[in-house]
């Protein structure tokens, strides 16, 4: 069982490698809003799969909670582009 832990952190820091070249490379800034929500979403991932593997799940809540946040800060941000940025 360990080394399906082993093989999805490998591909979570494979989709986070590509996720911070789209943020760095990113022409648009909703791009790049889009690149940190997925960003934040693939740490929570993580942190999910880590607490399966140590069979610990003290902090679900915290990642509820941060994911919610998250979730607010993107949309908010987004609409905060979406008035500043002509349509292209």
């Amino acid at each position: 069982m360990t080394w399906v832990f082993l093989v999805t952190f490998g591909l979570l820091c494979v989709a986070g490698l590509l996720v911070l070249v789209r943020l760095i490379l990113g022409s648009t800034t909703l791009d790049r809003i889009a690149a940190v929500d997925v960003f934040v979403t693939m740490i929570i991932a993580a942190t999910c799969v880590s607490m399966g593997w140590l069979q610990d799940g003290s902090n679900i809540a915290l990642l509820a909670a941060f994911a919610l946040l998250a979730f607010i800060g993107s949309i908010s941000a987004a609409r905060l582009v979406e008035k500043k940025e002509p349509y292209r």
